[in-house]
């Protein structure tokens, strides 16, 4: 047996035995035919599961787009690419003896072609065989990525072994898809120095923005506001693609793409491309180009789950202040969605980016985070656990369902009476509430919203604005009178002043 080829059978086992005992019992992951097909490619090809999970996720936060192609041409949960600098797609067709049109829209052999082309890789960078070590994967898995850009490949690189270091979980058509925190520490080889080599040319306007240049044929050279050209708009993009290939693909001269700013989904870690003075290409409006900064959001229109507090905050804070610099009204007639812009046929930010948040951040609106290890009246039948790491803080409570009133009471206080909006915090699980309900206290009485607990976990999702009375009260609870099987799950919420 390989170190790292368990069945799933004896995989899951361990996963029993080994998880810690923290409230929810271990065995809570309930592996569908996704993560199966995962592990059955990693055994047919020799990859570590770990590498391919972690790809995928990295990619695709294993969601295959019904077979539509990314902003690099690159399709299916594996991303296998058909673009000047990638052409996974058609390796991966010949390796397979399987058409292109197959692995755009076939989700078992899309994984298997994904699991083919980083052997063949792996091969060529070891002598023609496959490494037995998971830290020996860097190099192959920053070629997978099919990136021109050689510091773009490695922040590809270091993103995929950062998600096996530190874990990864969604609920993907009602079943789970994971990868358990595996500690590594990568031989990156030929990538170990390039960082300190770019340092060098680092020249960003925004502070602590990292400086990579987008290619001179993808954007404008000027001199905006000392050349009568005022910066009136900030725009707000998604880059239907991943932050590194996006990064990769504003350097790439046949693009005749760009925008200013790129933040990274995970951490909302900040590139400038194209310097502030200078026109970038991204509003598909000249006369908006020459008005606009345009910051491009990892992630795809069509999932939530990108849009992570990490980069709202990033970005709220980078748009406050090019605001401030540039005279910017902080609102929404002068902070627009790509959408917005006069003659847009793009779509993006899309419903799932939470404008009501975004603007409160850049405002600074008053907010109050209420975590349930705070004041709180509950039964013993709550339990606590850390066990999910898509927890808010150091854990949450949990109890079954029952048709009874039992509530996770919060006590909050409130500083003066008003509209606020209300976001809930919990982690997701298949095993958990898809009806749980929260109930809330306000100046004209209990209102009850419904939220699904098996999707939207780790991060703050929008339950409504409601007018609340000024003091300290129960204003918030999680409700265990719910039909719907499943933990209920109490973890925090915030109020946010309008």
């Amino acid at each position: 047996m390989r170190k790292w080829g368990i069945s799933v059978l004896l995989f899951s086992m361990l996963l029993f035995i080994l998880s810690p005992a923290t409230g929810i019992a271990s065995d809570q992951f309930h592996p569908g035919s996704l993560y199966n097909t995962f592990r059955q490619a990693a055994d047919e090809f020799k990859v570590p599961s770990e590498i391919l999970l972690a790809v995928s996720y990295v990619e695709t936060r294993w969601q295959d787009h019904k077979g539509q192609p990314s902003q690099l041409n690159g399709y299916g949960l594996m991303h296998l690419a058909d673009n000047p600098s990638n052409q996974s797609l058609k390796e991966a067709s010949r390796l397979l003896g399987l058409p292109e049109s197959t692995l755009k829209k076939n989700i078992k052999h899309n994984i298997r072609g994904g699991a083919a082309v980083l052997a063949e890789l792996a091969k060529e960078n070891n002598g023609g065989t496959i490494p037995q070590n998971l830290a020996d994967w860097y190099v192959t898995v920053a070629e997978y990525s099919g990136l021109s850009s050689e510091i773009a490949a490695k922040w590809y690189a270091d993103e995929v072994f950062k998600v096996i270091n530190e874990g990864a979980q969604r609920v993907i058509d009602g079943k789970d898809i994971f990868i358990l925190p595996t500690p590594v520490t990568p031989h990156k080889g030929k990538y170990e120095n390039i960082e300190k080599s770019m340092d060098k040319q680092a020249t960003p306007d925004y502070p602590g923005a990292r400086w990579i240049p987008a290619s001179s044929t993808n954007y404008t050279a000027a001199n905006r506001e000392s050349d009568g050209n005022s910066i009136d708009y900030v725009i707000i993009h998604t880059t239907e693609g991943s932050y590194s290939g996006t990064i990769s693909w504003f350097q790439n001269p046949a693009s005749n793409v760009s925008a200013h700013y790129v933040i990274r989904s995970s951490d909302g870690e900040i590139t400038q491309m194209v310097q502030n003075k200078d026109i970038a290409w991204h509003a598909g409006n000249w006369n908006y180009n020459v008005h606009s900064i345009g910051i491009e959001h990892e992630g795809y229109v069509s999932d939530p789950a990108w849009y992570t507090d990490a980069m709202y905050r990033a970005s709220a804070n980078l748009t406050r202040w090019l605001c401030d610099r540039y005279g910017i009204p902080k609102n929404r007639n002068h902070i627009i969605a790509h959408s917005e812009v006069p003659g847009a046929t793009h779509t993006d930010p899309g419903p799932h980016w939470d404008w009501n948040y975004y603007m409160s951040l850049i405002n600074q609106s008053e907010e109050y985070v209420f975590d349930n290890t705070g004041p709180h009246m509950a039964s013993d039948a709550w339990g606590t656990s850390s066990w999910n790491s898509q927890k808010y803080g150091s854990n949450y409570r949990f109890a079954d369902p029952v048709l009874a009133s039992d509530p996770f009471w919060y006590q909050i206080t409130v500083p003066s009476a008003g509209n606020y909006d209300v976001y809930g915090w919990w982690p997701a699980n298949s095993g958990y509430n898809s009806r749980a309900p929260v109930v809330i206290k306000t100046t004209s009485g209990y209102q009850t919203v419904y939220v699904n607990q098996q999707l939207n976990g780790g991060k703050w999702n929008y339950l409504g604005r409601f007018n609340l009375a000024q003091g300290t009260d129960y204003f918030i609870g999680v409700s265990r009178w719910t039909s719907s099987p499943g933990y209920v799950v109490a973890d925090a919420f915030k109020l946010v002043k309008q």
